[in-house]
């Protein structure tokens, strides 16, 4: 920043080779002096000749200041700071009125009325111009702030919206099973006599607790996923073994949800070390993962492995036959993207809390291709333990 901008932080207003500003002349000469100040103040400038010129300019694309000459043709400059003002995209852009003299009171009215922010006359000392130039660009910078918030905001809503709308189907269509499920065994065990349907009614009353817990887990993802983006979290410090933790959520998920002919095989290194974290967030990070996997109609069976290396912890939880597309890599772990046409509206929460999970205990998670199969979630985490996993014997 300048020296006489000691005031202006960074945060605020931009730097003077990031300011851009238009000037608009009749001619160079007028134009001369309105550009020196300018460069004097390091700001990158552009010029135009005439008032219809520069507004095309001003809405295909929007400077960060306007500079006009009082006798800019062909509508005058009041002129064109009123159309400047009077238009949705340039209202808020700060403009300048380079005047040649004071004039009469009645057209210093007439500027101030078109919408000028400030009016510059050749009797108005360099720090007067400088101060309301950068007060100007500091009120402007903060309102584009504002208006990207907004954006990005709107997109979010617009998104969240979406998948909430996904979530909602997804749970109306859970208790649409949960009921019919819930009138068979009502049917059923209205005759007790019938005991050889037994095998039927135990099954049925399996898929109830599966979808039961299908529902409370998506529910409580969320939930979490929120805490996490709203820095409500406060993890727990253990060093825990990776291996532990996915045998309990493998646990986990045969008990609740029946994985029929699909199975969940661990292979952890004679190495392995402990990490330093939340054993309850990292073994739902690898539950996520593992649940990713197995609702891929190609994979049979998930594959976790689990390995140490230059005083790194990797854990690869991938399936043995679908591939993750190349194009949709950089995409899976957006929370509310659906991660393939045969996926459900919502399930990329499940891979986006994980990754979450994985990047605030100081590791990294990516996508790669297995040899001869599938595709692989990799998680690196900084190993903690000095030595190896002491197991007992049996």
């Amino acid at each position: 920043m300048l020296s006489s901008e000691r005031t202006t932080r960074n945060d605020v207003a931009p730097t003077p080779g990031q300011v851009e500003c238009l000037v608009v002349a009749s001619d160079r000469a007028s134009a001369r002096p309105l550009v020196e100040f300018l460069k004097s103040e390091g700001i990158n400038v552009q010029l135009a000749g005439s008032a219809d010129m520069a507004f095309e300019e001003i809405l295909l694309h929007r400077p960060n200041l306007v500079l006009i000459e009082s006798r800019v043709t062909a509508a005058g400059g009041v002129d064109l700071c009123a159309r400047i003002k009077a238009n949705a995209r340039s209202h808020f852009v700060p403009v300048i009125l380079w005047a040649d003299d004071k004039g009469s009171e009645a057209q210093h009215l007439r500027a101030v009325t078109a919408g000028a922010d400030a009016i510059f006359f050749p009797s108005t000392s360099v720090d007067a111009r400088r101060a309301r130039l950068w007060a100007l660009l500091r009120t402007h910078v903060l309102y584009r702030r504002e208006e990207k918030k907004r954006m990005v905001q709107s997109a979010a809503i617009r998104e969240r919206r979406r998948w909430v709308g996904g979530l909602i189907h997804d749970l109306q269509n859970s208790m649409g099973a949960v009921q019919a499920n819930f009138e068979f065994l009502a049917h059923e065990l209205a005759s007790l006599d019938r005991v050889s349907r037994k095998c039927e009614i135990d099954e049925c009353v399996q898929d109830c607790r599966a979808l039961f817990h299908d529902m409370a887990r998506g529910l409580r993802t969320v939930v979490d996923y929120e805490r996490f983006e709203s820095d409500r979290v406060a993890l727990r410090e253990e060093q825990v073994f990776l291996a532990d933790l996915a045998e309990k959520a493998k646990t986990a998920i045969e008990s609740s949800t029946p994985t029929r002919i699909k199975t969940i095989a661990i292979e952890a290194a004679a190495n392995a070390q402990p990490v330093q974290g939340d054993p309850d967030y990292l073994q739902e990070a690898l539950a996520n993962l593992i649940a990713h996997v197995l609702r891929q109609p190609g994979n049979h069976q998930c594959q976790i492995r689990i390995s140490c290396a230059g005083g790194l912890t990797h854990a690869s939880v991938g399936g043995d036959h679908d591939r993750i597309p190349t194009d949709q890599r950089a995409q899976i772990f957006e929370p509310y993207s659906q991660t393939g046409k045969h996926v459900p509206i919502g399930h990329g929460l499940g891979l986006a809390l994980a990754k979450l999970i994985v990047e605030v205990h100081g590791g990294t998670i990516w996508v790669e291709d297995i040899p001869r199969s599938g595709s692989a979630f990799v998680i690196e985490l900084p190993s903690s333990g000095p030595s190896p996993r002491l197991r007992t014997p049996g």
